[in-house]
């Protein structure tokens, strides 16, 4: 399907429905195509606006039969519940200034979780308070955090002791020394491996266990927050659902956005580059973007191959695996329990957040149960029926007021849909000095974005930073 300026539908019905369009295309009417995108992500759509301001004919090319990327939200269901990306905070810049260019609403969800509550502590299939935790036998936290809820553990520790002096320059070589995994850095500062495992390896932010991600990722993550929490402490979402922001972002574009269109070779040649399609069609411009994540490069044949650190990069750097599972509820159990709605779990129920999207700030509008890392790979090998029916059976086994009173409408595994291949970048230790620098460097007439070569900043903003990046990359080229 061709997605023109006039054509574009926000309709998610019609979005599912459209078909790939074949043949070949080298160039509009006119010329050829100064760049073609991969990718109509954030990042895609916002480097093919930001081109299209300079003058450039641009070409997005979408492997999904929607845009969006990891924006997805679920239009049809109660709350318009979040998949992806959920909100973004007052410091992010460049998405509220999307927001504005695009036009659509944002909206302040920080209060309804504030007044809300955190999340009740199930261990073992049993409901504790933070008292009962602190008293704990289960307990392995030193003295100084017996208070703490597993899940505030190492975002405390890392924000106390963070040995990063200047968060911005987390990529920089000469911070290498401090280019190690999360568990040597939780163990330097008095924890268990017993500690380690519950506070991170149960629902991991990044990768699947602390010895798998680089403590350099957390820290920049601090310092990213810290200075966001600096702006303010708004929370902003969009109203009827984040995916109407790329939606409404590619009715700007004037050339062409195509969907069902998965790369699969890219020739960089000299005077011009050109995208081969799984469907057998061609493109070529002078120069092509990629806005995809690295581990969905990989599947992709370059012509000549990437080399050194940019191929080492691709062939390498993690993906975070994550699923969500989105439940409506029947009636508010947890006013017979007396527990939050929200809880995390080390079972196989993840983490489980109350959404409160509703016509008042306590209107729960249904549960997204998270599983991250192993759990969610476990979930994955099940299979989205059994998941949904294990993740079932478990919340009720710790909530039995819920029985009966919960129903699954689906799940989603970011890391096995092959167009994403997991939800966020990660950096393994050892990698984070030894690839950021370099990985986003132009090969040939090929240039790559996303959020995983973003440097400043972390999720939709450090998407849209990639953006600004490529596009001066382009432009000077």
């Amino acid at each position: 399907m061709i997605l023109t300026r006039r054509s574009f539908t926000l309709g998610a019905a019609a979005l599912g429905a459209a078909t790939a369009a074949g043949g070949v295309r080298a160039a509009p009417a006119g010329g050829m195509l100064d760049t073609i995108i991969l990718g109509a992500g954030m990042a895609g759509l916002n480097t093919a606006w930001l081109l299209e301001q300079q003058g450039q004919k641009v070409m997005v090319l979408e492997a999904r039969q929607r845009v969006g990327g990891r924006v997805f939200t679920l239009l049809d269901q109660p709350g318009t519940p979040e998949m992806g990306f959920n909100a973004m905070a007052a410091g992010y810049g460049r998405g509220i200034d999307a927001a504005k260019r695009a036009g659509v609403e944002l909206y302040d969800v920080a209060p309804r979780y504030r007044a809300a509550g955190g999340m009740a502590l199930v261990l073992d299939g049993k409901p504790l308070t933070r008292e009962q935790w602190a008293a704990s036998p289960l307990n392995p936290f030193p003295a100084p955090f017996k208070t703490a809820m597993p899940w505030e553990i190492v975002n405390k520790i890392v924000a106390a002791k963070t040995p990063l002096a200047d968060w911005t320059e987390w990529t920089d070589p000469k911070n290498a020394a401090l280019d190690v995994s999360l568990r040597d850095f939780l163990k330097s500062q008095g924890l268990s491996d017993p500690a380690i495992t519950l506070a991170y390896d149960t629902a991991p932010y990044y990768g699947t266990s602390a010895f798998d991600v680089s403590a350099l990722m957390l820290e920049f993550n601090d310092g990213f927050i810290k200075t966001q929490a600096l702006a303010g402490p708004q929370s902003l979402a969009v109203k009827g659902g984040n995916s109407r922001l790329p939606m409404a972002m590619a009715k700007l574009l004037k050339g062409d956005l195509l969907l069902g269109k998965e790369a699969v070779g890219i020739v960089s040649e000299a005077d011009a580059a050109s995208v081969r399609c799984a469907d057998g069609s061609t493109y070529r411009a002078k120069r092509i973007v990629c806005a995809l994540p690295f581990a969905v490069m990989r599947r992709i044949k370059f012509a000549p191959g990437l080399s050194g650190v940019q191929a080492q990069a691709v062939a390498t750097l993690g993906t975070q695996p994550l699923s969500a599972a989105f439940f409506t509820i029947k009636s508010r159990y947890w006013d017979v329990d007396t527990l939050n709605p929200s809880m995390w779990t080390d079972g196989f129920a993840g983490t489980v957040q109350a959404q409160l999207f509703g016509t008042t700030d306590s209107e729960v509008t249904g549960l997204m149960v998270q599983g991250r890392g192993t759990l969610a790979r476990y979930w994955d090998r099940l299979g989205k029926p059994a998941a949904l029916e294990l993740i079932t059976h478990s919340i009720e086994a710790a909530r039995p007021a819920a029985k009966g009173q919960i129903s699954p409408v689906t799940l989603h595994s970011w890391e096995s849909e092959q167009f994403s291949a997991g939800a966020w970048a990660v950096f393994g230790p050892g990698q984070v000095h030894t690839l950021a620098p370099t990985m986003a460097a132009p090969a040939g007439r090929i240039h790559f974005c996303g959020e995983h070569t973003a440097t400043g900043a972390r999720g939709l903003e450090g998407a849209l930073e990639s953006s600004e990046r490529v596009a001066i990359e382009v432009l000077s080229a």
